[in-house]
């Protein structure tokens, strides 16, 4: 299964009936779905950025159960993600990705994950960062999230 992110309608749209949705999507065409990543990796992403950075879990985990049973986000709660991403990958950049096999705690497959480390050693040519290993899902998330933001709506996860 794989992780898709989307900019929301506008706040409370969960509430809305076939009348609100159809005026909405006759005056906005539905946005097409960021692909995150697969389930998997979307929750050992989650899993090692709490681990790993203290300043962006303190705006992330207000919003984990969200983040990882994939339910929307209001605009607040989006902002929130989106400034507690931007505060992980800045701290997770200053850690050797070694240190995602220290806090791993046999999360994620160790071969996996060494695995990823490999993988981003290769593409950024130099011994990788945490944030080099996520680097990828960082991208995708933070596209949708920035998006949203200058919307001034949330975001939406699902395949649509």
């Amino acid at each position: 299964m794989s992780v898709y992110l989307s900019v929301a309608p506008p706040d409370g749209f969960t509430r809305w009936g076939e009348p609100e949705w159809d005026r909405w999507l006759r005056e906005h065409p539905w946005e097409a779905a960021e692909h995150i990543s697969s389930r998997g990796d979307w929750n050992v992403f989650l899993y090692q950025l709490r681990q790993v950075s203290q300043r962006g879990r303190k705006l992330i985990e207000p919003h984990l159960e969200a983040l990882i049973n994939e339910r929307p986000l209001e605009t607040q709660g989006a902002d929130d993600v989106l400034e507690g991403l931007k505060l992980a990958r800045e701290e997770m950049a200053k850690a050797a990705a070694s240190v995602l096999l220290l806090h791993n705690n046999q999360f994620a497959a160790p071969d996996e994950l060494n695995g990823m480390i490999e993988a981003a050693r290769t593409r950024v040519q130099r011994e990788p960062t945490c944030a080099d290993v996520w680097d990828g899902m960082f991208e995708n998330v933070l596209k949708v999230l920035e998006s949203a933001r200058q919307q001034k709506r949330g975001v939406y996860f699902g395949n649509v």
